[in-house]
């Protein structure tokens, strides 16, 4: 606490160095994280009944049932694993449990029963998430009445709604090793082709308030149905400010607005901070919003200007290198690894993305077009296949320290701050 009012002394007393001011305000926020971040996490007694409700779909697993349990006495989730047996297997999204003792997330048959009411102890917000969860349970179910394969149903249950659960692990290792786990992990990708799509259902520019609010709704409402995870609520806080500061006639930043959501989700989480997704999210967008910008002044202005096919190419390979650059020594330190094909790789996923993406609303209003969806997943599947059995698909073993990680990161920053000077001083390619 009295770090923190250092802080804030500090920075207004720095009014007139704008630079200073700005690292004061920086270490204010880095310390209200730590005050906010300073819960305690109470185990689950040994002897004591705790309330809780599913709040996932139950995925069967050889052993045991692993699903995630909200405890609203306690306001947190925890992952757990029930052993499997009859009784496991009625567990549903939704269901109330009281459950004992969760030692390393396994529960004992003995540990847990149906009952408790912790349905009736949940927040407003919470029983709004478990009704999108729900819906999506029914959608779910409307795909496995489908005439799919098990990978093509996991593949569109992932890049659609979400639900990884049957994602088996020679398909999870063919999108790694090709560089396209980012598909089937709902991001700022996938609420972008959404947000162009509605941008061109929506009212237009003469109702241009009115169709940004029908916007930033349907965009979260998405974000409920797919579980709120951090990538997708960190899409969703962006173009929502996006669209706002839109309707009131601001300048728009996108690193203002991506610094900020990244503030305020980790007001609200500090521990956000330390989960892989938030970290690569934050770090490809921030790379693409760098450095597309950059690529783009080496050229005319009006270059592309007429040439749809140039562009196209030039902004999937320019987004590609970018996002690569910024999430490749974070990959290669929590995963060992670096797909040297991811280039093609995007020229394959970006695409089907785009079509299943749009072909589950068809299949949600008229089912007859699943055969459609189910092909190209297909066809997406058999491709990525048949890039991770190229030779060198993948560099294995990496395993960079922490200290490595943030060399290679000043480094970046080094280099993109050279080429600006650089592009300031060369003229454009004519």
């Amino acid at each position: 606490m009295a770090a923190f009012v250092v802080c804030i002394l500090l920075s207004w007393l720095l009014y007139r160095r704008e630079y200073a001011q700005s690292i004061g305000i920086l270490l204010c926020f880095f310390c209200t994280g730590l005050l906010v971040g300073q819960k305690d996490e109470k185990p689950l007694s040994d002897d004591s009944w705790v309330e809780a409700v599913v709040f996932s779909e139950p995925a069967e697993k050889p052993k045991t049932i692993a699903l995630d349990l909200l405890l609203p006495e306690e306001d947190r989730h925890v992952r757990c694993y029930l052993w499997k047996d009859e009784q496991s297997r009625q567990v549903q999204l939704g269901s109330s449990i009281v459950i004992r003792h969760a030692a390393n997330g396994f529960i004992r048959s003995a540990d847990w029963q149906f009952g408790g009411d912790g349905y009736a102890k949940l927040s407003h917000m919470e029983h709004l998430q478990l009704r999108f969860l729900q819906i999506r349970h029914r959608l779910l179910s409307r795909y496995k009445a489908m005439p799919a394969s098990e990978e093509q149903y996991a593949v569109l249950a992932a890049m659609t709604l979400g639900d990884k659960s049957a994602l088996t692990k020679d398909l999870r290792e063919t999108y790694s090793v090709t560089g396209a786990s980012h598909v089937l992990a709902l991001s700022g990708l996938h609420l972008g082709i959404i947000y162009l799509l509605l941008f061109q259902l929506t009212l237009g520019r003469r109702h241009f308030w009115l169709s940004q609010v029908v916007i930033i709704l349907s965009i979260w409402a998405f974000a409920f149905l797919t579980g709120l995870s951090t990538s997708i609520v960190r899409s969703a806080t962006m173009i929502s400010f996006y669209a706002l500061f839109s309707v009131a006639g601001r300048h728009r930043s996108p690193v203002n607005l991506l610094c900020f959501t990244a503030i305020i989700m980790l007001l609200i989480n500090p521990t956000s901070l330390y989960d892989i997704g938030f970290q690569l999210s934050y770090s490809a967008v921030l790379a693409i919003l760098l450095l597309m910008p950059l690529f783009e002044s080496f050229f005319p202005e009006n270059y592309f200007v007429g040439r749809p096919v140039q562009r196209y190419i030039y902004n999937m390979v320019g987004m590609s290198v970018a996002a690569q650059i910024g999430v490749a020594p974070l990959i290669a330190f929590h995963f060992g690894r670096f797909s040297t094909y991811f280039l093609l790789t995007n020229f394959v996923v970006l695409p089907a993305a785009t079509i299943i993406l749009y072909g589950a609303l068809l299949i949600v209003l008229f089912p007859m077009f699943s055969s459609v969806s189910l092909w190209i997943v297909d066809i997406l599947n058999k491709a990525l296949e048949w890039i991770s059995q190229m030779p060198c698909a993948s560099i294995d073993g990496l395993h960079p320290t922490v200290l490595q990680i943030c060399l290679l990161y000043i480094v970046f920053f080094c280099v993109y701050f050279s080429l600006r000077t650089l592009q300031q001083r060369v003229p454009p390619i004519t």
